[in-house]
């Protein structure tokens, strides 16, 4: 009697030891299943942003520059002083319109996160934002920056940007610091605002595209925290180890 309970026992135990690895099993396939698409969508994403920014750069921007010189050859023919004023006005709208062309596409494909890293990038982006005279966006660097995967600088310039985004439409923040660190095969990115802050836990399921930062950071196998208060602006770090240095 004594031996068929421990046999039971042991049988019962084997079984659920067998259905615990099983479901753990389940639970691996279903994350790693979730983490292809992640990423299947993220590179759609990317290919598609490279797309509209390639087509901004190429067709509408040459097309706005010749309606510009068009409007410059009328201006110089004709002798009537309103057309006159009216060719000069346009031609100023047309450079407004030029200018925010050329911002948008820069910031869906930033030309110089390809040729000068990803500092290089944020000061950029930091400098297109400083021209609103709304918020004041400070980039540092410390250590000595060193080039790595191309598909790595684009996902963390994407994770700056959006923090940057949120900075803008939700904080009310009058200032902006992005602090990059290089160190020896890793990577620290700390930034912070001056903004009105908000509850994390309130936050979570909201617009402000936290599990999009989440997953991307996730992608990297980076770590990611962010703090925030009422009143208090709102902090994040995000820390990228084993970082595999390239020749630029």
């Amino acid at each position: 009697m004594v031996l068929l309970a421990a046999a039971i026992y042991f049988f019962f135990i084997t079984y659920q030891k067998r259905l615990l690895k099983k479901q753990i099993e389940l639970n691996d396939v279903k994350v790693a299943q979730q983490e292809r698409l992640l990423q299947n969508s993220i590179f759609a994403q990317e290919k598609e942003r490279s797309r509209v920014a390639r087509d901004l750069h190429d067709e509408v921007g040459a097309m706005l520059s010749v309606v510009k010189l068009n409007i410059g050859r009328l201006e110089k023919k004709t002798t009537e002083p309103e057309a006159k004023v009216l060719a000069v006005e346009t031609k100023t709208y047309l450079d407004n319109v030029i200018t925010q062309v050329r911002r948008i596409s820069r910031a869906l494909l930033p030309p110089s996160l390809k040729k000068l890293g990803l500092f290089s990038a944020v000061t950029e982006l930091g400098t297109w934002v400083n021209k609103s005279g709304v918020v004041v966006v400070s980039c540092f660097k410390i250590g000595n920056q060193f080039r790595f995967a191309a598909e790595k600088e684009l996902a963390l310039f994407r994770i700056i940007q959006e923090l940057l985004n949120n900075s803008l439409k939700y904080a009310e923040a009058g200032k902006i610091n992005i602090i990059i660190k290089f160190g020896e095969s890793k990577l620290a990115i700390a930034y912070n605002d001056n903004g009105k802050g908000f509850n994390l836990e309130e936050k979570a399921n909201s617009g402000l595209g936290l599990s999009n930062l989440e997953s991307r950071t996730q992608l990297l196998n980076a770590k990611f925290k962010m703090k925030s208060k009422a009143g208090k602006g709102m902090s994040a770090i995000i820390c990228l180890n084993a970082v595999t240095e390239i020749d630029n």
